[in-house]
């Protein structure tokens, strides 16, 4: 689990890093002060969902399997209801925070996803 902590909070950091430097320099327009907040979400969320599902690995397959879907379906509707509420809030700004949610999102999905086959793996 130490691992996986590190190697979430890597990623994250490596794109606050690219998030300042492409934002600040290259597209200061379209910078929203929220999107340093979106990565700790997702880092929180991920780190919460991780930990949840390799308590039901450990469980039984079925466990797993049941609480896989229930977390990615309650992260796919939890994210779609902040962006929609974002967008209906701050229409001027909503275009920018769509695509920033949407690569951070699937970012942090593709390390859980590969982290979980890691972890599937191992055992």
């Amino acid at each position: 689990m130490r691992k996986h902590i590190t190697k979430l909070a890597i990623l994250s950091f490596t794109l606050v890093i690219l998030t300042v430097g492409l934002f600040y320099e290259i597209l200061n327009p379209w910078f929203n002060p929220i999107f340093p907040f979106i990565i700790l979400y997702f880092f929180v969320f991920s780190l919460i969902q991780h930990s949840a599902l390799v308590k039901a690995k450990d469980k039984s397959p079925m466990a797993f399997n049941t609480s896989f879907m229930a977390w990615f379906s309650i992260k796919l509707f939890l994210n779609l209801t902040i962006i929609v509420a974002f967008v209906l809030l701050n229409k001027p700004e909503a275009l920018s925070f769509v695509l920033y949610f949407s690569a951070c999102y699937i970012f942090f999905t593709v390390f859980e996803v590969t982290s979980l086959v890691k972890s599937l793996k191992s055992k």
